[in-house]
């Protein structure tokens, strides 16, 4: 090989060598440019995830307004009629002043219920007639205690809270 040959062969050489340097530099600025838009996604997922977060903490069933104690009454004697309970079974039932949630823009009421002894069913039947999310009502709590067995029926007291979560915004004076 005379001279000229070895000067093409070195200058493609030295031109491959410099298209490849070229296309690296362009992979390392294409890679530095989706690290940037991956930053920016994980900025936006971060935020999303904060906002999920305060979301996940605040109540899934709402009422703007506090239920009045009349319609309460109303629901409860209509759940009695719906589980086929008759109005005696109701032993008790004592409403409660609403509470502030922490810190929230939410308030608690209970209502605490207390029934004579009936079968679980009828218990059951009882609590989801109870459930009104128009108003952010549902049963939160139930507790059966002194069971009895009358024949081959086993009945049970019961003691239940109804709760309804008000939004209720803090004032910020």
């Amino acid at each position: 090989m005379n001279a000229t040959g070895k000067r093409i062969l070195v200058g493609t050489a030295i031109l491959m060598l410099g298209l490849y340097a070229l296309a690296s530099v362009r992979g390392v600025w294409s890679a530095a440019d989706r690290l940037q838009l991956d930053r920016q996604d994980l900025a936006e997922l971060r935020q999303k995830l904060g906002e999920i977060r305060r979301v996940a903490d605040a109540p899934a069933v709402v009422a703007l307004d506090l239920e009045p104690a009349d319609s309460i009454v109303n629901r409860i004697d209509a759940a009695l009629q719906k589980a086929d309970l008759p109005p005696q079974m109701l032993a008790n039932q004592t409403p409660m002043q609403p509470q502030r949630m922490g810190q929230s823009d939410f308030m608690l009421r209970k209502v605490d219920i207390k029934l004579n002894a009936t079968s679980v069913a009828k218990i059951v039947a009882f609590c989801d007639a109870l459930k009104d999310e128009t108003t952010g009502s549902v049963v939160r709590d139930l507790q059966l205690y002194d069971p009895q067995r009358s024949g081959g029926q086993e009945t049970w007291k019961s003691q239940l809270t109804l709760t309804q979560v008000i939004f209720s915004p803090k004032s910020d004076s």
